[in-house]
């Protein structure tokens, strides 16, 4: 399997930098990635990630942002963390990829919980490399409020650029074929009574 390595999670050196951690790796053998750059100011690391965005398509592995990070370990430690992300590091997501294709049905699924879940079956369509078939249509709300109905044509993304979801109907393209899926009464799965509690 390849892999590039970013980060140093443990050593007896005491780096100074990100950058002359990613040297030594480099040096002792590693793969590091080749577009990573250092950037003297902020507007110089977006106009890089900009440009990194146009390249994606050209890559022979898929990537949906960057990582930028200050360089010295110094400051990182400065400016430390949250429990749960380094105040030092933030990614910069791409736009995701999108595709148009056919509403074809919209099943229910019920999740262990019991929450029903309509979900959009599409004609397959390459999104980033990966055929879609089926995407989360979230909830009845997000469903209603985007007005997406069978037969429709439809924008598909991937969130993240791996969970596909629909984004949007192309309400111009509708023929007047197009039905509204309704919420339940009964389960798909075992024929008692949907119930709707307050806020869900």
């Amino acid at each position: 399997m390849d892999t590039y390595l970013y980060y140093i999670s443990y050593s007896d050196t005491d780096f100074k930098s990100q950058e002359k951690s990613l040297e030594t790796l480099r040096t002792a053998g590693f793969r590091v990635n080749p577009l990573i750059e250092k950037a003297s100011t902020i507007e110089d690391a977006i106009s890089y990630c900009r440009i990194l965005e146009t390249k994606r398509e050209t890559l022979d592995y898929e990537i949906d942002g960057v990582v930028l990070k200050v360089n010295s370990f110094t400051q990182q430690r400065e400016l430390g963390s949250t429990t749960k992300h380094p105040r030092w590091a933030i990614a910069f997501k791409f736009t995701a990829k999108q595709a148009t294709t056919r509403l074809k049905d919209i099943v229910i699924q019920v999740g262990r919980t019991g929450t029903l879940t309509p979900v959009a079956i599409l004609e397959p369509v390459q999104v980033g490399g990966v055929t879609v078939s089926r995407a989360t249509l979230h909830n009845f709300d997000e469903l209603k409020r985007k007005d997406i109905r069978i037969d429709d044509m439809v924008l598909v993304e991937r969130s993240g650029d791996v969970i596909p979801q629909v984004v949007k109907s192309i309400i111009e393209k509708r023929t007047g074929k197009e039905k509204a899926r309704v919420i339940p009464r009964k389960c798909p799965v075992c024929g008692s009574d949907v119930i709707r509690t307050l806020d869900e």
